[in-house]
């Protein structure tokens, strides 16, 4: 594709310019998320995995969240394949890759307000989530996952169904039940499963979501 890094330098720069636009306005946290890119990560693998949150949220300055993006790359990385405390979200994916080298993480928002206890309000992305789908769209590009899986509760549903729909993914009907998963068949074999956010889910429910991830990297 003739770049290196999953942005665009021109998209990248419209991140930076609508954080510092959020910070000035006094809500938003100052950085900016780029994904995490296990050092074993195959694109256009079988084993290829997408793992898609809301935003970094309080872990913001952790997983590297600033203005440079090979930078934030990196950091995200490391804290990915090397973090250590047990959260419901990482929780979710070790069922899958317990190592996280084989995995890339991001997130549908690249940034966090003030305190990061929360993702922008619906009102708030309204503003800004124009060059956030427009990275979005280039990490899917980049990255060319064998499966998406967005662990977000609908976050912003509207915004990533339009996304995936130009992408060429189509609702397919599921097997099971739990009134928040559902499925969507991509073009050249590729899939993608919208799911609620692992807080407070019970393992019988997580495991069964990700009985149908491994069959599809299967």
């Amino acid at each position: 594709m003739g770049r290196t890094l999953p942005i665009t330098e021109r998209t990248w720069k419209k991140l930076t310019d609508c954080n510092r636009f959020s910070v000035d306005a006094g809500w938003a946290s100052s950085g900016v998320f780029a994904p995490g890119i296990g050092p074993e990560y195959d694109p256009d693998g079988r084993s290829a995995l997408l793992y898609v949150g809301k935003s970094a949220g309080p872990l913001g300055s952790l997983v590297g969240s600033n203005h440079d993006q090979a930078s934030s790359i990196l950091a995200s990385t490391k804290w990915m394949v090397e973090r250590t405390n047990k959260s419901a979200f990482w929780q979710m994916l070790e069922l899958i890759d317990p190592t996280r080298r084989k995995i890339a993480w991001t997130n549908i928002c690249k940034m966090d307000e003030i305190g990061g206890s929360r993702p922008p309000s619906k009102q708030r992305w309204a503003g800004i989530s124009s060059p956030h789908m427009m990275a979005l769209q280039e990490e899917f590009e980049f990255l060319a996952p064998r499966v998406i899986l967005f662990a977000t509760s609908r976050y912003c549903e509207d915004d990533t169904g339009t996304l995936l729909a130009g992408l060429g993914y189509e609702y397919r009907a599921l097997d099971f039940d739990d009134g928040l998963t559902r499925f969507l068949a991509g073009p050249q074999g590729k899939f993608a499963i919208e799911t609620r956010h692992p807080q407070g889910w019970a393992t019988s429910e997580r495991s069964r979501v990700f009985g149908l991830v491994k069959r599809l990297l299967g």
